[in-house]
């Protein structure tokens, strides 16, 4: 596995570089400090899978570089690293196409654990957004094979039409899939589904 390390401060770069790299050996790493270097590398590497973007860099805000990442690499995962602790700000990077949010103030243990769901394919989300999670949980066993498959492109921060292209299904299954997904996780749209389906622990079968 590949992962981008996109901040503009080194030594927090390499200090993830370290932990990543004792928690999976295999993984290569590349860097950029700003975001056009960032793009630079998804376009001359094309197996970088996940993509650790700080949202404050000193010339780009991080908030448009999700989209513009994600419009030159949409398989590759962002996962928004930041010291903004606020819902808001959570929810914006979530709607914008990124994966996953770690906050920068976050223990080593919890960096750590979510480190490791981020390198297995899941969300990880900061207890800012624990509130979201009220009401009756969904047991994994109430979705459809297909509707984890559905779940995990949402996951990815993939739109309607690469799920589709990915699960070789047509745009208007896929619609049908997430509307089916949205009553069952009493959500009513993308953003609030991955963060409901986060908070339950909702992950596709292995």
């Amino acid at each position: 596995m590949h992962i981008l390390l996109v901040d503009d401060h080194a030594l927090f770069r390499s200090g993830l570089r370290l932990l990543l790299a004792s928690l999976r050996p295999e993984v290569s790493f590349l860097e950029a400090a700003s975001v056009e270097e960032a793009l630079a590398l998804v376009r001359e590497h094309q197996e970088v899978r996940v993509c650790l973007l700080d949202l404050d860099l000193k010339q780009d805000h991080g908030l448009p570089a999700i989209g513009r990442i994600r419009q030159c690499a949409p398989n590759v995962a962002v996962v928004i690293v930041s010291a903004a602790e606020d819902p808001v700000t959570v929810r914006a990077c979530i709607d914008a196409g990124a994966m996953s949010y770690i906050t920068k103030s976050a223990t080593p243990e919890v960096l750590t654990l979510a480190l490791r769901r981020v390198l297995d394919g899941e969300v990880f989300l900061p207890p800012s957004l624990q509130a979201e999670a009220d009401g009756p949980a969904t047991p994994v066993s109430t979705l459809s094979r297909r509707q984890q498959d559905v779940l995990a492109g949402l996951n990815r921060g993939l739109s309607t039409k690469s799920i589709a292209r990915e699960l070789a299904i047509s745009e208007h299954t896929v619609k049908e899939y997430l509307s089916e997904i949205f009553r069952l996780l009493e959500v009513h749209n993308r953003t609030e589904a991955v963060i409901k389906a986060s908070l339950l622990r909702l992950r596709p079968h292995a």
